[in-house]
């Protein structure tokens, strides 16, 4: 991955974050609870932070990220700003995978994604289509598309985000959910991909980082199972 990239990632993450960090739970409490603690947290963040507001949630494979982040995003909408109800965009890196092997490359390509809503200019991937294993037309994003990005997959910590957020399960829990959800089809690739994450949770290991206070950790980490 370029280095430059991440540098400026996290210094879109750091800018005027504070101390962010601190706000990171790890308890084992009630899915619920978690989630409005998660929430009472990131609103007035959201209200009073940049545009867009980028939120990054990331997790293994099966730990329910998705879940969380289709969650997150249907509660922020139903909360009025200033103009109306709050407008969110939700992206997923699952688009952005050029095939099973392409974990690295599909987060290169938010990565510079990322940067570039950061800046506030337009930015492109190019999706997979995953029915044909073929590349599909760029897609663009604008930075004005809407106030709040949603961004979910193995590799969200990576780009430039103002509010991260970690999903842990354990291995079993999470095979047991991916095999429910895509069956056969994931079953042959199960430890091609998660070799591709030990890789990236190797590469980028200190935004994985969830020890209390450590600036480049994620802003909250979310249990699952």
């Amino acid at each position: 991955a370029d280095a430059r990239l991440r540098v400026h990632d996290r210094a879109y993450r750091h800018r005027g974050a504070g101390t962010n960090r601190g706000s990171c739970r790890r308890g084992r409490r009630r899915v619920s609870d978690q989630f409005r603690g998660l929430t009472d947290d990131l609103l007035p963040r959201i209200i009073s932070g940049p545009r867009p507001y980028i939120i990054a949630v990331d997790g293994r494979s099966g730990s329910g990220k998705t879940t969380l982040a289709r969650r997150l995003a249907a509660t922020l909408r139903q909360h009025p700003v200033q103009g109306g109800p709050l407008t969110v965009l939700e992206l997923s890196l699952e688009n952005m995978y050029p095939g099973w092997d392409g974990l690295e490359a599909g987060v290169e390509q938010w990565m510079r994604l990322s940067a570039s809503l950061a800046k506030h200019v337009p930015g492109s991937y190019t999706p997979w289509d995953w029915e044909q294993n073929r590349p599909a037309p760029p897609v663009t994003v604008l930075p004005d598309a809407a106030p709040v990005i949603v961004c979910e997959g193995v590799g969200a910590l990576c780009g430039a985000f103002k509010y991260g957020v970690l999903v842990q399960a354990g291995t079993g829990v999470r095979y047991e959910r991916a095999m429910a959800r895509d069956g056969e089809t994931y079953r042959p690739y199960w430890n091609m991909w998660a070799a591709q994450e030990e890789q990236l949770f190797e590469d980028y290991g200190s935004y994985y980082t969830t020890s209390p206070g450590w600036p480049e950790g994620p802003d909250w980490v979310y249990r699952t199972g």
